[in-house]
């Protein structure tokens, strides 16, 4: 077998996106002697890159001043990028001649299946990973892209019809799987998907002081630690009012791993009154920062999955999270789980920060869940089953 994962994730998405959960994976197959590629939009040419630009400048300027039910600029957009990558896929497969073409979004399968079509020596079997909490078309709408009515019936339909070309189709987890069902109108699940876990993920596990010694972190100070791009659907927001009405004799700092635009949370923060900035961060070591906070904090709106909260409970540091989508099939008993609701999430914030040891017996019951996921070994024996299925 010869396999390719692709996303279109840049480089700086795969600090926290799908190069988190893929880069084990793949390690894991070349370890048993099986070739595995991942490429994303690092991946692609300077020429190629300038094209997808242009294009995107002009679908803004066509369709950014529509005034109507869907944001077409932006649509077009994460239409071309993933597109784009279809293309890649198919360009790297005509010529590496891989037996397997993973693709980690439906309209990157799409844009492969379109562009093999003028590769006719391709004999790659092909399939695809939903990561959104039910279709993707909901996905990009719960991240901000207006669509219509009208139009989301469309891309549902057109993301129906690839998943049923697709000779595979896999899910992270149980629930996500319900929603696609329930998104697409499927009658029944089809034979060809699949819901597969992430494994339990391997996190750097420092001594707290140490932890804070090196992020130069202060001992009078409870740190609330939340992680994820800088995007609608994590909201940011609800976490920030949550902690400006806590109450706490020690300052209270949050902290932000992700990526994006920082400001208009910083600005919010300020609003709000916190009485520290926020901090923002990048890094490739998040246990070093798991292992540094006091609290680790999720008020996500979705999640299909949620590899942050694992890592998090992994790493054996408390755990709130909103339960939303896949979070208590993951989560579980392994930490608090509350409603996605500014009243809620507060309630229990300012428990947790004031009740030590209620913050470690959630973390002892994080650290055994963790212990009972399967590990990358399962996962990736998983995956060669269902490949070894295709055969080009």
């Amino acid at each position: 077998m010869r396999i390719l994962m692709v996303t279109r994730e840049t480089q700086a998405d795969k600090r926290y996106g799908l190069g988190r959960s893929l880069a084990p994976l793949i390690a894991e197959f070349k370890h048993r002697g099986i070739a595995a590629d991942y490429i994303c939009q690092a991946d692609l040419g300077a020429r190629a890159l300038s094209s997808q630009h242009k294009l995107q400048r002009l679908a803004y300027r066509l369709f950014g001043k529509l005034n109507c039910q869907t944001d077409f600029a932006t649509l077009l957009w994460v239409l071309i990028e993933r597109f784009n990558m279809g293309r890649l896929a198919a360009k790297v497969c005509s010529v590496n001649r891989y037996s397997h073409i993973h693709c980690h979004d439906p309209i990157i399968a799409a844009g492969y299946r379109f562009f093999s079509l003028f590769s006719p020596s391709s004999k790659a079997r092909w399939g695809l990973t939903e990561h959104g909490f039910g279709s993707y078309t909901h996905a990009i709408y719960a991240d901000g892209v207006r669509l219509g009515s009208y139009v989301l019936s469309l891309l549902c339909r057109w993301e129906a019809r690839t998943l049923a070309k697709a000779d595979w189709v896999t899910v992270p987890s149980h629930s996500a799987a319900a929603q696609l069902i329930k998104d697409l109108g499927y009658p029944l699940v089809p034979n060809s998907w699949h819901v597969i876990y992430h494994a339990c993920p391997e996190v750097n596990i420092y001594h707290k002081q140490e932890a804070r010694r090196q992020l130069n972190w202060k001992d009078q100070v409870f740190y609330v630690l939340s992680v994820g791009r800088i995007a609608p659907v994590k909201q940011f927001p609800l976490l920030i009012e949550a902690l400006a009405k806590v109450t706490h004799a020690m300052p209270i700092q949050l902290v932000i791993l992700g990526e994006g635009d920082y400001e208009p949370l910083q600005k919010l923060g300020e609003q709000f009154q916190l009485k520290r900035s926020i901090e923002f961060s990048r890094t490739d070591d998040i246990g070093l920062y798991l292992s540094a906070a006091d609290l680790y904090v999720s008020t996500s709106a979705s999640e299909s999955f949620g590899l942050a909260n694992l890592e998090a409970i992994t790493a054996g540091i408390p755990v709130l999270c909103t339960a939303v989508g896949a979070v208590p099939e993951i989560v579980a008993t392994g930490g608090v789980l509350v409603e996605s609701d500014l009243n809620a999430v507060t309630t229990e914030l300012q428990r947790l920060i004031t009740d030590k040891d209620a913050r470690r017996a959630i973390a002892k019951l994080g650290q055994q869940r963790a212990q009972s996921w399967p590990n990358i070994e399962t996962i990736a024996d998983q995956y060669e089953k269902l490949y070894q299925q295709f055969h080009p």
